[in-house]
């Protein structure tokens, strides 16, 4: 028994030699008679148009997989190739996805050798744009890899074909290369050519580039680079870009939830990447069974996987509700913008200039992920590292590696990284994957007293916080650094919990609780204890199912010391015992301790106003505990 696939090739074959014999009439009553059993045609010749009509006919490729004709969004009309029987339509190519039909009068043709979608009136709506021909033999067929190919009759020359031009989405059998594009649609409801398109890398071979419009939104790292990310598409991903190319080697990519793609077409799933109106590259795999697909792979991943999300001299981190933070010693660029949730702009330095040299220290940061740097230097040691970039004023940070095989004096394999110009696409990381990095920064912009803690990661620990028995007051020796993560915590008295950011100026820092009853709990502080529960919070961290919540500090008294050397950083005053027996930095006659300021200050009214507004805060605290909110 003759199959449909065979009668289809016998149909087109007999098409050809009826032109060529002037006998169509015939043939073409009987071959369309017998074509009706397949209830679908998979091409289009000259003489068969695809029209938008009632019958809403359509090409369906041999091993119906793929479906191609015209359909409707927002009142518009498409012609497009979508899974075949996908419910709802999952579209995988649009031909006039910038000109739609407003009618539903229109005709998909071959026409002056051309494919071409016209209107009722021949208005061109999209063509492949191959230049007229006079030539009669071409046909266009829809292949079950979904591609549809323009040839000559007899398929010997594949003249064009969409692979070539796709859309949003890329298919098994496609090949990446630096001349194919993905961009994704304007809307869910209009497949015009929206803001983000996918793309190899220009500069940069095996790397792969997300921009939206001209700028960079995400790029994938570098296989075997030292300051590679979790940005590393995976082999399986990597493996259907390259058209199943033998030359992809595994071991240059990383392995993602065991995820594997066969390049072979009788599997019952096949895996396609999508640009996304989101700006998400999404790998799917599509089962051919159920006709419906799974979402398995996407990047950017979080906030911070956006290429620069909070810009220059800024770190992010996508487990805080705010995720971006100036590092110490740096302040936004743009404020206004930066309060709004707008941290394109980053960055600065709070001093206008960086004094090489005498003024100058490093910010040690741990575990973070950072761009490539700028360049290299052989280092004797991390001594000799720090030197190098402290010379070098145009250097702004270093990393040092140490050599595993390092011997004492001998060894000059290790590495100095430096950057010179800006420090970028900065992300606080987990030990497994980031680097040690030391930015340079001036001294007075960390405003930094010699009661200062060290600072922890990106955050400063101004002072009376204290993290350490030596450093603060006592106090406030409620928090702890972890210096291999750089996270700080709070220690309250029913747990400890990860500090997201603290702000000198308004005397209060951010937490994060994981559940209501640890939150309750915070409420119970002691009140002893000289930090409140403000009551604000920021918005819930869904993904990571986390609240964070403001806690304000008292202002403290005067600093504790033992000797008149402890009270350097306080102008007017002496080292003396209190009335409780503590000793501590009293200001001299004349002068008065101001708690806000944090220094002793002349004048009664003054301090009347500075109390007055202490005892207010206290009261509109203690009634906020007392309330629950």
């Amino acid at each position: 028994m003759i199959t449909c696939r065979e009668l289809k090739k016998r149909i087109r074959f007999r098409q050809s030699v009826n032109r060529m014999l002037s006998a169509a009439f015939f043939w073409y009553t009987f071959f369309s008679s017998l074509s009706l059993l397949c209830f679908a045609r998979d091409t289009i010749t000259i003489d068969s148009q695809l029209i938008d009509d009632q019958r809403g006919e359509t090409l369906v490729s041999d091993g119906e997989r793929f479906e191609l004709g015209f359909f409707t969004l927002n009142g518009r009309r498409y012609v497009g190739i979508w899974y075949y029987k996908s419910n709802p339509r999952v579209v995988v190519w649009v031909a006039n996805r910038d000109n739609p039909l407003l009618e539903s009068d229109g005709r998909f043709a071959i026409d002056d050798g051309n494919l071409k979608v016209l209107d009722s009136t021949r208005n061109l709506h999209w063509s492949t744009d191959l230049g007229s021909s006079s030539f009669t033999l071409r046909l266009a067929e829809l292949k079950d890899s979904g591609n549809l190919v323009l040839s000559d009759d007899n398929q010997a020359v594949r003249l064009w074909q969409s692979f070539e031009h796709p859309t949003d989405t890329f298919l098994s059998g496609m090949k990446m290369n630096k001349n194919l594009t993905l961009t994704s649609w304007r809307s869910q409801d209009d497949p015009a050519p929206g803001n983000f398109t996918f793309k190899m890398d220009e500069d940069k071979d095996n790397q792969f580039v997300i921009k939206k419009r001209f700028i960079c939104y995400w790029i994938s790292s570098e296989s075997g680079k030292v300051f590679s990310s979790d940005e590393k598409i995976p082999y399986s991903v990597a493996y259907l870009l390259s058209n199943f190319s033998n030359s992809i080697d595994p071991k240059r990519y990383k392995a993602y939830n065991n995820l594997t793609i066969s390049s072979s077409m009788d599997h019952d799933s096949s895996g396609s990447l999508v640009m996304a109106i989101t700006g998400d590259i999404q790998f799917w795999s599509w089962d051919v069974n159920k006709k419906s697909g799974t979402l398995i792979w996407w990047e950017p991943r979080d906030r911070c996987s956006v290429f620069n999300s909070c810009g220059n001299f800024a770190s992010c981190n996508s487990n805080n509700a705010i995720a971006c933070k100036c590092l110490p010693g740096f302040e936004p660029s743009f404020p206004e913008r930066w309060n709004t949730g707008d941290f394109s702009g980053g960055c600065i330095r709070k001093s206008t200039s960086v004094i090489c040299g005498k003024k100058d220290t490093f910010l040690n940061l741990t575990t973070m992920k950072v761009k490539d740097p700028d360049s290299t230097y052989p280092a004797m040691s991390e001594t000799d590292c720090r030197t190098q970039c402290l010379d070098y004023c145009v250097c702004q940070a270093y990393s040092y590696n140490e050599a595993k095989s390092q011997r004492a004096t001998t060894s000059t394999s290790s590495t100095c990284w430096f950057w010179t110009a800006s420090v970028y696409n900065l992300q606080e990381s987990s030990p497994k994957d980031g680097h040690n990095l030391s930015v340079r920064v001036t001294i007075p912009d960390l405003e930094l007293t010699t009661r200062n803690c060290d600072p922890c990661g990106v955050n400063i620990i101004p002072y009376p916080l204290s993290s350490q028995p030596n450093c603060g007051d006592p106090s406030y020796f409620s928090f702890f650094c972890n210096d291999s993560t750089g996270q700080l915590s709070f220690k309250a008295p029913n747990g400890t919990y990860n500090v997201t950011r603290i702000n000198l100026d308004t005397r209060t820092f951010f937490i994060q609780a994981n559940d209501a009853y640890s939150i309750s709990g915070i409420l119970d502080l002691n009140l002893s204890f000289p930090f409140n529960l403000t009551g604000r919070s920021n918005a819930d961290n869904s993904s990571h199912g986390t609240k964070e919540l403001e806690i304000t500090w008292n202002p403290p008294a005067e600093p504790t010391c033992n000797s008149i050397i402890d009270c350097h950083d306080w102008p007017h005053t002496t080292c003396s015992l209190k009335v409780e027996g503590q000793r501590r930095c009293l200001c001299e006659t004349d002068y008065q301790w101001d708690p806000l300021v944090l220094n002793c200050t002349q004048g009664e009214d003054h301090l009347l106003c500075r109390i007055s507004t202490i005892h207010f805060e206290s009261l509109r605290m203690n009634q906020l505990i007392f309330h629950g909110q």
